[in-house]
């Protein structure tokens, strides 16, 4: 019988029974469960998955490890640094990505040979995990990249150096926001802005058009305060095709460029019948403090329609200083008796102390 569905993950105590199990598919299913065990059975799961890394079959071994990354098993480290070497492609990959996840030192020496080796998957994989392992001090082994034969290499290379947000990764991605291959430009326009360098605008007002990146470049057009991107911005939020999130996002640009238009927008969202982006505007509201948009914040409260009621209370504690709907609001909310409730009492006390 031709099975049309995998296996459903089983519950935490089936996963900690099959990692044993004769059937492959169960142990990397059971492997793969174990990943999520809540914190106080973590050790328990970090003990069950252990002997799997040396596991006879591929698909158990990534399994395994992807597990104990998410788990942040240090005990492992070592084994799971011997996996940069593993025979399968696939195994390679989890492994160094497993290895920026637990953020241990001891994987440095090993995540730098991964830096020149001939296979380009092997290289894309180190650059990031050096980046989330050594921090700031891998630019310096990063930079060797800028040049890399691969240009998915130079693109990862260009995110993973925009992840540390830091002012010395801005020379590399200066060379990286010449680069022939457009992609990599764009990657690296996006990182520069979270480096705080405006240097790629231009390249992010063009990204304004790209189905995949607008998202992103409205978000960092925003951030940098781009005068002239505000035309660019407006189109985006008032596009009719375009999905509310991103919508959001170019109306909160707007606002913090300072055109005016941006604060209608990001209400439009908030009211919209569609409620997919109802959560984020409020949200955006709260950050930029937008006191006239409180009101319709201060309904979710209510009648949430759609929205995370726990993302409405952290918009309402934002905006309750300045605006009675919120302050109230918040109060309504922390009436509840769920965790909800628990949320906003604890935000009504930090303002109260703040205050």
């Amino acid at each position: 019988m031709v099975q049309l569905f995998p296996p459903l993950r089983p519950k935490l105590s089936a996963a900690l029974r099959d990692v044993t199990s004769k059937n492959e598919r169960a142990r990397a299913a059971a492997a793969e469960a174990l990943g999520s065990a809540p914190e106080d059975r973590a050790e328990e799961a970090r003990v069950a998955l252990r002997p799997l890394l040396d596991d006879p079959m591929s698909s158990v071994r990534c399994a395994a490890i992807a597990s104990l990354g998410q788990l942040k098993d240090a005990e492992s480290v070592e084994v799971i640094i011997a996996r940069f070497e593993d025979g399968d492609p696939t195994v390679r990959q989890v492994a160094l990505i497993a290895a920026g996840e637990i953020g241990d030192e001891r994987a440095i020496p090993a995540l730098e040979r991964g830096l020149r080796r001939p296979d380009a998957e092997v290289r894309f994989q180190a650059v990031a995990s050096l980046a989330l392992v050594q921090g700031e001090a891998s630019i310096r082994r990063l930079t060797d990249l800028v040049d890399d034969e691969d240009h998915e290499v130079r693109a990862h290379l260009a995110d993973a150096l925009g992840s540390l947000e830091t002012a010395a990764a801005i020379p590399p991605l200066r060379q990286l926001l010449a680069d022939e291959d457009r992609r990599v430009r764009e990657a690296a326009s996006i990182a520069l802005a979270r480096c705080g360098d405006d240097s790629g605008a231009d390249e992010l007002v063009l990204l304004l058009t790209d189905r995949d990146r607008c998202f992103e470049a409205a978000w960092a057009l925003g951030e940098l305060k781009v005068e002239a991107a505000k035309d660019p911005l407006h189109r985006l939020a008032t596009a009719l095709l375009k999905p509310l999130t991103v919508k959001a996002a170019a109306a909160a640009a707007l606002v913090r460029i300072g055109d005016p238009r941006g604060e209608p927008l990001l209400g439009s969202v908030l009211t919209a019948l569609r409620s997919d982006a109802r959560g984020y505007a409020a949200q955006l509201v709260g950050e930029l403090g937008l006191i006239s948009l409180a009101p319709e914040v201060a309904k979710l409260a209510d009648r949430p329609r759609g929205a995370d009621p726990m993302v409405v209370a952290e918009a309402l504690a934002k905006l309750a200083d300045r605006s009675e709907d919120a302050r109230l609001a918040l109060g309504r909310l922390a009436e509840r008796t769920d965790a909800v409730g628990e949320r906003a009492k604890a935000l009504q006390k930090a303002a109260s102390s703040e205050g």
